[in-house]
């Protein structure tokens, strides 16, 4: 059986989305995985009655050198005692605190480190930085890459900054797309119920337009609240929502506020059951100035709903402009008030989008195929493995 160490960082949204359904579905008959996880999350209550053991770390978000180090330490003594063969890594924190723990725990010894896996699931050269931090980032991300055995991009997009900006080669990747499970959204596209509207404060006459999304910097949800204020004064009879919570939360409802929004725009926070509130919109928006593949718009999709987003990362690979969708460039609300119009007027044909996709996420997104393509990459690596051990037990060693 291979033991594979599963290490996350502080996560919620798509990422934390797609880590569980891994831990759901990899065939555990074949694999033991053990999920190290920031110490202030409550991992062990999600994963119960699962078989996955969660180890915890002191792990922060950002960059912080004594945790780090600490997280480094206890992660290498777990992969030596025992016995990791596989470190799968999500997102570039935990990237570098897993694969350095790894070669740290064989002293950069190809015969002693487990493999790496890292998967990619967002961008970071999009946020603004400096381009020395951009430069030093790229080149502690080559540096690491070399000794990264495979890599998972979740886009097309993903994949070629991957090999633009730390240069790994195209062989070493391998583009996955997140998946959903078409049995979340059996009975799409269904009416939204008066109730269900008035519960979330919202007017249970007046269409919605609603971003599901984090509070965070790579959402673009001021340019949301900008389009808001624009088609307010265009049409009077609609109302906003944003689902979600974050960093910015409290900056964009005084965005809102002074953009005299108030009563017009609902924040209710994170919502447990997101597929409970895409029925409640009329039109769904992802402003997103940098993205990965947004399992938000998966779930809008999957969910039949009239779909504006931008041109940004892999949400061109998800959706095709004008037939299952509409896109506009990103940091624009000028654009977005003019996508939420044409949405918002010709109602027959936003239809014919929001069906249209929600055929596309059942036929090339599903939480299975990720699943499955994943199992793909760790049967090579124990394949390699099993070669290798065939190899020791001749008393030859060639592992590069």
């Amino acid at each position: 059986m291979m033991h594979v160490l599963q290490v996350v960082r502080p996560m919620d949204g798509g990422m934390k989305k797609h880590v569980l359904s891994l831990l759901a579905h990899l065939d555990q008959s074949k694999y033991q995985i053990i999920l190290a996880a920031p110490d202030k999350e409550d991992w062990d209550e999600i994963l119960a009655g699962s078989n996955v053991e969660v180890v915890y770390l002191p792990l922060q978000g950002n960059l912080a050198l004594c945790s780090d180090l600490a997280g480094m330490r206890r992660l290498g003594h777990l992969i030596q005692r025992r016995k990791i063969h596989l470190v799968h890594t999500h997102g570039m924190k935990a990237g570098l605190v897993g694969r350095m723990a790894g070669l740290i725990s064989g002293g950069l010894n190809p015969q002693s480190r487990p493999y790496f896996l890292a998967t990619v699931h967002n961008s970071i050269y999009q946020y603004p930085m400096s381009k020395t931090k951009r430069w030093a980032i790229g080149q502690a991300q080559s540096f690491l890459g070399r000794y990264t055995d495979g890599f998972i991009a979740v886009s097309q997009g993903l994949k070629r900054e991957l090999m633009t900006w730390e240069g790994i080669p195209e062989a070493k990747i391998s583009v996955i797309y997140n998946g959903i499970n078409p049995a979340d959204f059996p009975h799409y596209p269904r009416p939204a119920l008066p109730e269900a509207k008035i519960r979330l404060g919202l007017n249970p006459e007046l269409p919605v337009v609603g971003m599901v999304a984090r509070c965070a910097p790579q959402k673009g949800g001021e340019f949301f609240l900008g389009a808001a204020s624009e088609l307010s004064r265009l049409l009077n009879e609609v109302q906003f929502l944003v689902a979600g919570d974050g960093p910015l939360r409290l900056a964009w409802e005084q965005k809102a506020r002074a953009l005299g929004l108030r009563g017009k725009v609902h924040f209710i926070g994170h919502h447990p059951r997101p597929g409970e509130l895409y029925p409640l919109l009329d039109v769904y928006v992802l402003p997103s100035l940098s993205e990965g593949l947004p399992l938000g718009v998966m779930e809008a999709m999957a969910a039949q709903r009239p779909i504006l987003a931008t041109w940004a990362g892999g949400i061109p690979e998800l959706i095709q402009h004008r037939k299952t969708g509409l896109l506009v460039p990103p940091g624009n609300s000028s654009a977005l008030t003019q996508g939420m119009m044409e949405l918002l007027t010709r109602k027959t044909w936003a239809k014919k989008l929001g069906k249209a996709a929600g055929q596309a996420a059942r036929d090339q997104f599903s939480e299975k195929e990720m699943v499955r393509q994943t199992e793909d990459l760790y049967q090579e690596i124990g394949d390699r493995i099993r070669h290798e051990d065939e190899v020791r037990s001749k008393g030859r060693w060639a592992r590069a």
